[in-house]
């Protein structure tokens, strides 16, 4: 592990790698997916990865993204930061695995790249009950599955919900020790938080999924529960947190999936380190780094998926998450 100075210095020089907003729209106004794939070779995107056709295009997805978690890994000041920044992948893969445990079910398609524990680590412990040497909040997860299970309680719901309520657990208590990354869990619980009762509707069950360190009170996740969404959107309009909440209840209007909302958490993340983008403290310079590089991966992944199913311009710059300016 490095330090603060060294790490924000790392991840300065790294800036000038990144695909850039002006690579970014020629792969949109590219004629084919082809053409897009030009692009990233301008940038050495995919790490030297030469794949055959456009439809291999996540190969280069995980080389970009393995890339960026071996940075975090080496560079990154501190392994509560590494763990916040990787930990995510840990609990979706043992969720997997504690699936396949009880269903025999096939969950290769279903598994992410390794986070701070090897899937096959993963894989070994949680076919033969060894929780012991994982972080708290994951032992919680995997126990209370397993209990779900073998007394038949268990719906993909509840073990969702068993698994995000324990991961939000670990990252509260790893975003404690950096400001910035506490920042950054708060928006991203708050954004949780809306989504579970934008969806439920029900406030009851919200407070049995309300994952702590948010900026949001549970009187204000009741009024997400309860006023009619139109309603909702006037009361929200002049809250310092509008634009978010707008973006959920206009999802929720349209019977989209609260998922899509979930998953632009990040893109309030950094909305909120670009609020002060020039800032030199703390790991500020490093955390933009890393958000920017994981909204670059995304947008390239919305950009290929658009070219080869013919999308249009316009659609897929409205899928693309916010990312580097200028």
């Amino acid at each position: 592990m490095a330090n603060a100075t060294y790490a924000n210095a790392r991840a300065k020089s790294l800036e000038k790698y990144l695909l850039g907003n002006e690579r970014l729209n020629r792969m949109i106004e590219s004629s084919s997916a082809e053409e897009a794939l030009k692009v990233l070779s301008e940038v050495n995107f995919g790490e030297g990865v030469v794949i055959g056709s456009p439809l291999d295009f996540e190969l280069l997805l995980d080389a970009e993204t393995n890339k960026l978690y071996k940075f975090i890994k080496e560079t990154g000041a501190n392994d509560a930061l590494a763990s916040y920044l990787l930990i995510k992948n840990d609990f979706h893969n043992a969720q997997c695995y504690i699936r396949a445990k009880y269903l025999k079910i096939d969950i290769d398609d279903m598994l992410t790249l390794d986070g701070t524990i090897k899937k096959e680590v993963l894989k070994e412990k949680i076919m033969v009950d060894e929780y012991k040497s994982f972080p708290k909040p994951l032992q919680s997860a995997l126990s209370r599955a397993d209990f779900c299970f073998v007394s038949n309680k268990a719906t993909g719901r509840t073990v969702d919900g068993i698994f995000k309520k324990e991961l939000y657990t670990e990252l509260y208590n790893l975003s404690k020790r950096e400001k910035t990354l506490n920042e950054i869990y708060k928006v991203q619980a708050d954004c949780t938080n809306v989504a579970t009762a934008l969806r439920t509707r029900n406030y009851a069950l919200s407070c049995e999924e309300f994952v702590d360190g948010g900026t949001l009170s549970k009187d204000f996740l009741k009024a997400l529960c309860e006023q009619p969404l139109e309603v909702l959107k006037e009361t929200c309009r002049y809250n310092d947190k509008s634009e978010m909440l707008l973006s959920a209840i206009d999802g929720a209007i349209k019977n989209q999936p609260l998922s899509d909302f979930e998953n632009r958490a990040d893109s309030y993340a950094v909305a909120l380190l670009q609020k002060d983008k020039y800032s030199t403290e703390g790991l500020h310079p490093f955390l933009l780094y890393v958000f920017y590089k994981l909204a670059e991966i995304i947008n390239v992944r919305i950009v290929m998926v658009g070219k080869i199913n013919g999308l249009s311009k316009a659609d897929i710059k409205r899928r693309l998450r916010k990312g580097y300016e200028g």
